[in-house]
């Protein structure tokens, strides 16, 4: 069972509560209806509603921009993170732009971060996964690297079981549109209870698949062997497109 929200956290929520149950006849809004224009199902929509789960910036802009009320109208804090956020933006952008003479739109973009809990992630595991603030990338970049941001999540490591390659606290960024297993390459796996791993995946002369830690330590961290017809209903996040930390 989850912990109650912190008082502060749980006003935000009953606030935009008050405010849809306030506009839902105006705007001939349901909790269904309302959870398709944020691309989310019901239940989370009800989770935010009631406070079951806390807001975060970029959930708290999508409820404004629906319900067509400034974020401040329902949580003071994360209206001042987002306007931080934008201030933060214009200043780097503006300092980009004089050195390289680039249009705004060539800049950034914020890729979203996952998490594996208190939030969602459609199609994955909508109770466990979710999304928060997430990570500038410049467009230029991900446009060499042949990746398409939309599908593009961010993930910090919590774990050793990557390592050396991937350390606990570094970042890997998820290509979610590649979900198809390849031999030799990392993938991030949804878990029965929510959570997430990163593995190595190998197809064996069997045709079935080896999940594998690249951490030696095999007694913590054993091969899973997967038949080709578990392999093809694996529930595959994405594929694991980069990594960032310390220089290894």
């Amino acid at each position: 069972m989850k912990k109650p929200l912190p008082a502060d956290r749980a006003e935000e929520c009953q606030r935009l509560k008050a405010i849809f149950d306030g506009k839902k006849k105006e705007l001939k809004l349901t909790q269904e209806k309302l959870a398709h224009r944020l691309g989310i199902n019901q239940s989370s929509v009800s989770h935010y509603l009631n406070g079951v789960n806390p807001l975060n910036a970029a959930v708290a802009a999508a409820f404004a921009k629906s319900l067509g009320v400034p974020v401040r109208d329902f949580s003071p804090r994360l209206a001042d993170v987002i306007e931080s956020f934008a201030d933060d933006f214009k200043e780097t952008w503006s300092r980009s732009a004089k050195v390289l003479d680039a249009v705004p739109h060539e800049q950034y973009v914020l890729i979203p971060q996952l998490l594996d809990d208190n939030s969602f992630v459609p199609g994955v595991n909508d109770e466990h996964v979710g999304l928060t603030e997430g990570m500038l990338f410049r467009r230029g970049w991900l446009r060499d690297m042949g990746l398409h941001y939309p599908h593009l999540k961010i993930l910090y490591v919590t774990d050793d079981s990557m390592a050396p390659h991937i350390a606990r606290e570094d970042v890997v960024m998820i290509d979610t549109f590649k979900k198809i297993l390849e031999d030799g390459k990392i993938f991030l796996i949804s878990r029965p209870d929510g959570k997430t791993t990163i593995r190595r995946v190998f197809q064996m002369i069997s045709g079935g698949w080896a999940l594998r830690c690249d951490n030696l330590d095999k007694q913590r961290y054993p091969d899973e062997m997967l038949s080709s017809e578990a392999a093809d209903r694996l529930p595959v996040v994405g594929q694991v497109a980069w990594r960032g930390g310390s220089s290894r």
